[in-house]
C-alpha cells in the first residue's frame, strides 16, 4: 500500500471529483485534498490506472464520511 504525504502542494485545495463517480451522481461533488499519493509514473497500458498520482479527498457532502481516491489528473481545481 502506498502512502500519502500531507506536504504536496495540492494539499488543502478545493476539486470537483470525476463526473463517472458514484459519489457524483449521488450529488457529492466538490472536496478538499487531504493526501497526495504519487504514483510509479509508468503505466502498463493507455488507460491503466495503477501507476497514477491519487487524490485523497475529504467530501464536503455531510452524509459522506469516508476519504475518497481519485486519480489526480481526473479531478479538476475549483
Amino acid at each position: 500500500m502506498r502512502h500519502g504525504t500531507k506536504n504536496h502542494s495540492t494539499v488543502g485545495q478545493r476539486v470537483q471529483i470525476p463526473a463517472y463517480a458514484d459519489l457524483w451522481m449521488r450529488g457529492a461533488r466538490f472536496g478538499t485534498v487531504e493526501r497526495f499519493i504519487a504514483g510509479k509514473g509508468s503505466f502498463l497500458a493507455a488507460g491503466d490506472p495503477r501507476g497514477a498520482d491519487v487524490f485523497v479527498i475529504r467530501m464536503d457532502h455531510p452524509q459522506v464520511r469516508k476519504l475518497a481516491r481519485f486519480i489526480a489528473d481526473d479531478c479538476q481545481f475549483v
